[in-house]
């Protein structure tokens, strides 16, 4: 309770140092902007990662400062340009939670609404090398994976693999390519067999659980049976109980990290870190997770679940996540659910070119939309069922991302009815449909103007 309510206080002096006014510009649909924090503009280094992000996007560069009126200053110009993604290049040492939870409230003010405006992501590292090899990346598709929730199908869908478990020391299964999932034996040691794994087993997305902080990872949860931590110098340890006998992972080829359940581990505190050690010894050119202790989550759990569907990279997934949360909290909850969804809003950070696209290689969505014009049409692919939004975990609208201007602001059904909950913005659009639906089942709407 007593970290909730400091980081609350901090949210509150943010949000009063940033205007609430917004301006009507017409949003661009393929506009990058690059938002440079001063320190990190006055170091040849930094200014590399961002001069590769303007050739790589043809993207404007903007510096700002994060102190005083450095933000509205470039609220401003934001609201000006209305540009489709934003990258913050930012230090290490100006990357923290406070910086995070300003990011997200300015990408809901750049318009009027109370939604996000702009994909966006932060560029950091433990150093600018990292930062500039994570950017000089290209798109790509996930084949290998491995995860700490492991079971025995927990590998499924990946070529190859491994999985440990937040539940037992001695549970661990590999997917070798063009095999399938067996049970290894760790001999209760699952520091060493994560480290034999990792380094002996290109990995290409890895996501986690379980006790977390901006130092170590604790492999099983609440028992001391080994743990991963941070060096000095954002080298990476698997480390057995005592903390003795360790193991350097040395395998530089994760490309995506989620800590979808994991506390803190998502927070930029120091220059060396848990997210910046994978940067810098790992090769990681994404990196989510949370800048708070996570209890609610709501963001985590949900931003995986919609990467993990395939269609949208991970900074798109987190912004639809975060558009959903959005949507949920406006209506009444109970007194958990209401506070849950206020702690989660601006706490998952998303590091990373926020236009790079490291996909799966199957969308396992279960709807596609079809906007032309003013005409909207939802297929269901496969069967589902979706809670309706008063349930404030589980509602699942349809959502999607708008390549053009809609025309209105408003969504109407197939009677002329407006549909109340539904949410059309210059950047996405989220149709309620709450109940069962089959492969194959259309549904029509049209998007228009608001009732007065």
């Amino acid at each position: 309770m007593k970290t909730q309510f400091a980081f609350g206080l901090m949210l509150t002096s943010i949000a009063f140092a940033l205007p609430a006014t917004a301006n009507t510009s017409p949003p661009s649909y393929d506009k990058y902007v690059v938002a440079v924090e001063e320190a990190a503009s006055g170091d040849s280094g930094w200014m590399k990662v961002a001069d590769a992000l303007k050739e790589k996007h043809g993207a404007e560069v903007l510096v700002f400062k994060y102190e005083g009126e450095g933000f509205a200053k470039l609220l401003d110009a934001l609201r000006a340009q209305r540009p489709k993604y934003v990258c913050f290049v930012v230090n290490p040492e100006k990357a923290g939670r406070g910086f995070i939870a300003a990011a997200y409230r300015m990408m809901r003010l750049i318009d009027d609404d109370e939604y996000g405006d702009a994909i966006w992501g932060v560029v950091t590292g433990y150093c600018a090398e990292d930062a500039l090899r994570a950017v000089a990346a290209r798109s790509g598709t996930i084949r290998s994976g491995a995860t700490s929730m492991g079971g025995q199908r927990s590998l499924d869908g990946y070529e190859s693999g491994f999985a440990s478990s937040e539940t037992s020391e001695n549970d661990f299964w590999m997917k070798r390519k063009g095999g399938a999932t067996e049970k290894v034996p760790t001999g209760g040691r699952p520091a060493k067999t994560l480290a034999m794994a990792f380094n002996s087993m290109p990995i290409d997305y890895f996501v986690t659980s379980g006790h977390a902080r901006e130092r170590d990872w604790q492999i099983v949860y609440n028992k001391n049976k080994g743990s991963l931590v941070h060096t000095k110098e954002a080298g990476l340890d698997f480390i057995e109980p005592g903390g003795k006998t360790r193991y350097a992972l040395t395998n530089a080829s994760l490309r995506v990290y989620i800590g979808a359940g994991n506390c803190l581990i998502g927070h930029v505190d120091a220059r060396a870190c848990m997210a910046t050690a994978w940067m810098h010894s790992a090769g990681t050119e994404q990196f989510a997770g949370y800048t708070v202790p996570s209890w609610y989550g709501f963001m985590g759990w949900g931003v995986k679940g919609v990467f993990e569907q395939g269609r949208y990279s991970l900074a798109e997934a987190r912004f639809l996540e975060n558009e959903r949360l959005n949507w949920v909290r406006r209506k009444k909850h109970s007194a958990k659910d209401a506070k849950g969804l206020d702690y989660d809003r601006d706490t998952f950070a998303v590091y990373g070119d926020p236009a790079q696209r490291i996909t799966f290689p199957k969308d396992t969505t279960p709807y596609n939309v079809k906007v032309r014009g003013a005409d909207v049409e939802v297929e269901f692919t496969r069967e589902c069922k979706f809670a309706d939004v008063k349930d404030a975990r589980g509602a699942r609208p349809v959502m999607a991302l708008l390549d053009a201007a809609p025309p209105g602001d408003a969504l109407f059904g197939k009677d002329g009815k407006e549909i109340a909950d539904a949410v059309v913005t210059e950047r996405f659009i989220l149709i309620p449909a709450p109940g069962q639906h089959r492969p194959g089942e259309k549904l029509s709407y049209r998007i228009g103007r608001k009732t007065p």
